[in-house]
């Protein structure tokens, strides 16, 4: 006798699934991508032991959350947050990843693996500034390059009382540009904005490292530096500025007709909907998937899910969010020497996975978005024979990959048994 929870499926579901799953045939039509995600949601993939996840400093915590929701349904799994850089199966990136990267993570990480390529999730950006008292500042797109490329460095520049009439900017100090060492998926979600929304004043395109600005090691000294002198400011995820309560600037959405409608940084329902402006593209090879920065404000068609993603808009309020979003992306090594990496990876991309990502303060992906991370990531559906037909499984999906469910289930079950014999023993 020996553990086999990886011949059994869902077992909640298991006397539902084992029954309906044996009236599929080839003939069966395939299943629509919302069903597909429902049974999707029903298989939780449990490795035990300890799963390292490497993190950069400003997103720290954000997995360990992740691993908190998990260890409630998988207690003996641990997550562990070792710094960005570091070896570990699962890398989070706070932007999009270039091929340097990957190569990189694969070298250290996964060297006998195949790296695979997810976004988990977005998260706005804005500029950060000290100066007590002076909240919702308006920063169009034009004041945001002349700040970034140093050709704004007085509060009183004519584009900031134009934009901010009723504001008393007199006798502060000139604005002391901050930033950390190194890429930033923040720098590369704003300066994406810029490209496009003011590429007469931005004209170095879209960049993750500014080349003005004092320069510090980590996000943490950054902030402590920040929060000391007046009139510093940096370009930051709303959520740490809005932790450290530190003032962000408001920022504008041109809209269809052309005009201005100016968005404030505190509504977490117009994050998710900014969120729905990332693009996606897929490698054909492997799979994996890249999500542009989300900026604009205005969703892509087909990228987002009013009511999935349980917003309400007022009466005549337009589909428009935060414009400037990075996308965050999970590295994974899919190795059968990591198994618990790619379990982690799953779950991070699990609705709970998702919710305990927007408790810690960033934006779940959009609905649309997070049910094509499936095929990479390998999620199995339940179905005859323990397996769909390749028609029936999301694309990229291997319908011959085993789930294992050992959430539910950790029973032991005679080796000789059938798929659906296991089933049936652990139903009873």
């Amino acid at each position: 006798m020996s553990r086999l929870s990886h011949a059994t499926r869902g077992v909640v579901l298991t006397s539902f699934l084992g029954v309906s799953a044996l009236a599929v045939t080839a003939c069966t039509p395939p299943m629509p991508p919302d069903v597909l995600a429902a049974l999707a949601e029903s298989q939780i993939v449990c490795e035990p032991g300890e799963v390292q996840v490497a993190v950069p400093d400003a997103f720290t915590g954000a997995m360990s959350a992740v691993g908190m929701a998990l260890s409630g349904v998988c207690p003996d799994t641990t997550v562990l947050e070792v710094p960005a850089g570091d070896p570990a199966p699962v890398a989070l990136v706070d932007r999009t990843p270039d091929q340097a990267a990957i190569d990189a993570f694969a070298a250290t990480s996964c060297p006998s693996g195949t790296p695979v390529v997810v976004p988990v999730f977005a998260y706005p950006v804005s500029l950060a500034y000290n100066v007590i008292g002076l909240e919702g500042v308006v920063m169009t797109p034009q004041i945001v390059a002349g700040i970034l490329n140093g050709t704004i460095t007085s509060w009183e520049d004519p584009l900031i009382l134009e934009a901010n009439p009723g504001f008393d900017f007199t006798l502060l100090p000139e604005l002391a540009l901050m930033d950390v060492e190194g890429p930033s998926g923040s720098v590369q979600a704003l300066t994406t904005w810029l490209a496009a929304e003011a590429p007469q004043e931005w004209t170095a395109g879209t960049v993750d490292v500014l080349e003005g600005g004092q320069k510090f090691p980590t996000s943490m000294d950054l902030i402590a530096e920040l929060t000391l002198v007046e009139s510093a400011i940096s370009v930051m995820p709303v959520f740490q500025s809005f932790a450290n309560v530190i003032p962000t600037a408001n920022l504008p959405v041109t809209l269809e007709d052309g005009s201005e409608l100016v968005v404030t940084a505190d509504d977490v329902q117009l994050y998710k909907v900014g969120s729905g402006a990332m693009e996606i593209t897929t490698d054909a090879e492997t799979g994996s998937m890249f999500a542009s920065p989300a900026v604009g404000g205005v969703p892509v068609e087909g990228n987002f899910d009013v009511a999935a993603s349980k917003i309400v808009l007022a009466e005549g309020q337009p589909l428009v969010g935060w414009p400037v979003n990075g996308v965050a992306h999970l590295l994974t090594c899919d190795s059968p020497d990591e198994p618990g990496a790619r379990a982690f990876s799953q779950y991070a991309l699990r609705l709970a996975g998702q919710g305990a990502l927007e408790t810690f303060g960033v934006t779940p992906l959009p609905e649309p978005i997070r049910v094509q991370t499936f095929g990479p990531l390998k999620v199995t559906v339940p179905g005859a024979d323990g397996e769909l037909p390749a028609d029936q499984v999301p694309a990229g999906e291997d319908p011959q990959d085993p789930a294992v469910d050992e959430q539910i289930v950790d029973t032991e079950i005679d080796e000789g048994l059938t798929p659906q014999e296991a089933e049936s023993a652990v139903a009873e």
